[in-house]
């Protein structure tokens, strides 16, 4: 499980082991989810850039998280692969995704699988800022970075 995780922290204003029991509404509200806030993409040094992520749903109660990640002009995520699956919604501008050697644009609202191993990474080579959901299971394997 990530560090994040098991110092208890809240997510959605919902501590991690609480039981979920009412419904909730997260405003978005000048450019932000309230009472959301950003944490380090990953807590070690690597070959990623200008990337914020923001941890939108994590609970013991159900068996997927969902973060939102932006990437700034110029940043990347880590080049990487896992054992796990995971799913990208495109949800603000637009970004690059590399899927092995090839690169392919992916633009507001498009979905990406991506497949158990597959080497990855997202990056953000535009003029605007590139934001988007990724959804994965809560459970799940570390992943393997790799030098370009």
């Amino acid at each position: 499980m990530e560090k994040i995780e098991k110092q208890g922290k809240f997510f959605c204003e919902i501590k991690f082991n609480e039981k979920l029991q009412k419904s909730k509404i997260i405003r978005f509200k000048n450019n932000k989810w309230q009472g959301l806030k950003s944490i380090p993409y990953k807590d070690t040094k690597g070959n990623w850039a200008f990337i914020e992520r923001i941890p939108i749903f994590l609970s013991e109660n159900a068996n997927f998280e969902v973060r939102y990640f932006e990437i700034a002009p110029g940043g990347k995520s880590s080049l990487e692969y896992h054992n796990h699956i995971h799913l990208v919604i495109c949800i603000k501008g637009k970004g690059k995704l590399r899927l092995g050697k090839s690169y392919r644009t992916i633009k507001y609202l498009d979905i990406v699988y991506i497949a158990p191993n597959e080497v990855h990474q997202l990056l953000n080579p535009f003029k605007e800022p590139f934001g988007f959901f990724c959804i994965v299971d809560r459970q799940r394997d570390r992943p393997i970075e790799i030098e370009d």
